[in-house]
């Protein structure tokens, strides 16, 4: 798909022209300024073309996107589950029952007193 030369509006920047497309990114050229942006992300809510719309091609580029990053976060979600159940400390997760163990010590200890 050829965005080069096309018209495009953004919410803070205002008018621009793609200049360059590379797949990854796109390069807008506004009034006073220059930008680049990940495509096809930017114009899930920041860029539409000067018509107001988002073409087919784009629209379908974004989907795909989301779709890709959907399936990545399930993949680490995934990972952590099998993880947790194995045991296994995730780096973040290292606290997740310390109100579990503090408790079942306390008992424990309690269970000691007693005899």
């Amino acid at each position: 798909m050829i965005l080069e030369n096309l018209e495009v509006l953004h919410k803070s920047f205002g008018k621009g022209t793609i200049i360059s497309a590379n797949g990854k990114y796109i390069t807008v050229k506004f009034e006073t300024v220059q930008k680049i942006f990940v495509y096809p992300d930017i114009f899930d809510k920041f860029l539409t073309l000067a018509d107001g719309s988002v073409s087919a091609e784009i629209s379908a580029d974004l989907a795909a996107s989301k779709a890709q990053k959907q399936r990545e976060l399930d993949k680490k979600n995934e990972e952590n589950i099998r993880a947790m159940t194995r045991g296994i400390v995730i780096p973040g997760k290292e606290n997740a029952n310390v109100d579990t163990d503090e408790e079942e010590n306390r008992f424990k200890n309690s269970d000691n007193e007693e005899a």
